[in-house]
């Protein structure tokens, strides 16, 4: 099933850790060339040596315009083209709009709607150039029942589904194919900073809301587990898409 990866080039954003790492080790695995962004060059630059073989890391926060244009220049001048997009990043902020400061919003907003938003633009000339290839943007189950306090992301991630679609009508004609991937609880260092107050209330506001028991489920799911459902959506052949996955713990 995976060997129709080899030889194709691959980037992923939000590469440093959780669902992305995973995403780049398990198409590394199958001789993808891999492409890694994300912001923290550090972290990734650990991620990429850890898988070693057939992937580099370009860091890029994706939040920023100019950086993403400077990224995908640099795919371009390495490699001519890409094949595959998966925007996996993400972050969020537990707090009420009343309280969310300027920062929050700008965090939240930015990194689940804008960078994927941002991503697409610059990769979009170079899906061309390989004469069509796939889109994969990560959501999460909080659309389906929005948590307290995760206002922000919810709604950040909601826009990343509708732009989904949207682009799936609008990039068909040049055989470009746009999967939405909804992702239940996985286990991450996924970036939602929170004082122990602030994590208290939003425990107990998810608690009296029981949105954890009906969305989350009770147990958290590998990345690896995660990326290899991912990545299957790549794998099909070119006259079929699979439009959503929506992967949660059956447990």
């Amino acid at each position: 099933m995976f060997s129709v990866l080899a030889g194709k080039v691959a980037v992923v954003v939000g590469a440093s850790s959780g669902i992305g790492e995973a995403t780049m080790a398990l198409l590394a695995e199958h001789e993808t060339n891999v492409v890694g962004m994300a912001r923290n060059a550090d972290r990734l630059e650990k991620a990429v040596a850890a898988i070693g073989r057939n992937t580099c890391g370009v860091p890029c926060d994706a939040t920023d315009p100019d950086q993403v244009r400077s990224a995908f220049r640099t795919v371009r001048e390495r490699f001519g083209r890409v094949d595959m997009l998966f925007n996996v990043l993400g972050a969020a902020r537990a707090t009420t709009i009343a309280d969310a400061t300027d920062e929050d919003i700008s965090t939240v907003i930015g990194t689940n709607l804008l960078a994927p938003v941002y991503t697409t633009r610059s990769a979009v000339p170079l899906l061309q150039a390989a004469g069509g290839g796939d889109i994969v943007n990560v959501s999460s189950e909080v659309t389906i029942d929005l948590f307290p306090y995760l206002t922000l992301y919810g709604t950040a991630k909601a826009g990343l589904e509708m732009f989904t679609k949207a682009m799936t009508k609008e990039l068909k004609a040049a055989g470009i194919r746009v999967t939405l991937f909804v992702s239940g609880r996985t286990k991450t260092n996924f970036s939602m900073p929170m004082t122990p107050q602030r994590r208290a209330e939003a425990q107990a506001a998810w608690d009296a809301d029981g949105c954890m028991r009906r969305v989350a489920g009770a147990t958290q799911m590998r990345p690896e587990e995660v990326a290899e459902s991912m990545v299957f959506a790549v794998t099909r052949p070119r006259g079929q898409m699979i439009d959503v996955v929506q992967v949660r713990s059956f447990s």
